[in-house]
């Protein structure tokens, strides 16, 4: 309403630019002005106003956007503090099947505790499978081992090793054991009959023995830088047993091993580079009196008259004998 009588007057003021004195009388004589010009005046006044709603919309429009946008980024800020970065996963499935195949290949000899272990067994069905068979016989058995093979929407297939009692002796066998099951929200139940079925060999056959790892090869280091590296090695594999704080001096972010005894080493064979050494050894340890041999390839770089550790690996590649290059 302000900004009208505000254009009002200004309109009034342009018109009384119309008045000029009458040069007789010396008495002021109104002009009229045109109906075209007071027309033009309308129309700018009210172009005016339009321009100025336009503006405001658009000035409304900008910072409804602005603060949607940042309502959107606050949410997804807030959702990403929110979110676990860690991956989750629901073992419950894998336990729920163990306790199935337990109660399953469980069964004493004793009949006070037969019908316990049979209720037991039925309360994982989401109903009682139907038997036709009348009489079944079912002999004690007992659970060796069980290890889950594989697993899909709907079925489970376990390796499972167990005994069983045939007339006087007990007899161990290992046989595949499929489990039907289905989910209910977060609860799970075994749908149907389970059944028998025989395990896959997973060995493979025919492999390439070509690129195979053979500890044969002998390089051409001086037999002096072997006799240092040699010396080295056994120190490093005895703290590498026994003393971290004694590892730390010759190895960088090692770990040494608790319960454990260097034996000897084995097999050496080193590559000379610019500023480091690299061997490939197989060492022998003893654990409670037993042996066992572990392959590393490590990297010297010197350190006085001695060597120190910068990178150990549990390996030796099956080409750590080709020349570089080749």
């Amino acid at each position: 309403m302000t900004k009208f009588i505000l254009l009002i007057n200004q309109v009034k003021q342009y018109l009384s630019r119309f008045k000029k004195q009458d040069k007789k009388r010396g008495s002021p004589k109104l002009i009229k002005a045109t109906r075209k010009n007071v027309n033009i005046l309308v129309l700018l006044g009210l172009g005016c106003f339009v321009l100025i709603g336009i503006l405001g919309s658009m000035r409304a429009i900008a910072l409804s956007s602005k603060v949607t946008h940042l309502e959107t980024e606050i949410r997804k800020a807030h959702s990403t503090r929110l979110t676990p970065t860690t991956p989750y996963t629901d073992y419950r499935l894998n336990y729920y099947l163990n306790d199935f195949v337990a109660a399953y290949f469980t069964f004493s000899d004793k009949a006070e505790e037969q019908e316990t272990q049979i209720e037991t067994l039925n309360n994982f069905y989401n109903v009682t499978p139907t038997i036709k068979a009348q009489g079944q016989k079912r002999t004690p058995t007992s659970l060796v081992s069980a290890k889950l093979l594989q697993l899909t929407d709907n079925t489970a297939l376990y390796q499972v090793t167990y005994k069983q009692k045939v007339e006087d002796k007990e007899v161990e066998l290992t046989t595949g054991f499929s489990i039907p099951y289905g989910k209910n929200d977060k609860s799970y139940y075994v749908s149907g009959l389970p059944w028998y079925s025989s395990l896959t060999d997973v060995q493979a056959k025919d492999v390439d023995t070509d690129s195979a790892l053979s500890l044969t090869a002998t390089d051409n280091v001086s037999e002096e830088i072997h006799g240092r590296v040699t010396k080295f090695l056994t120190i490093f594999f005895s703290n590498y047993t026994t003393d971290q704080d004694n590892l730390d001096l010759v190895g960088k972010g090692l770990i040494a091993l608790e319960n454990t005894i260097f034996h000897s080493i084995d097999y050496t064979y080193l590559v000379e580079d610019t500023d480091t050494i690299t061997a490939y050894t197989q060492v022998t340890f003893e654990v409670a009196g037993n042996t066992r041999s572990e392959n590393f390839t490590l990297t010297l770089t010197p350190k006085g008259d001695s060597y120190y550790v910068t990178q150990l690996l549990h390996t030796i590649p099956n080409d750590y004998a080709k020349p570089e290059g080749e």
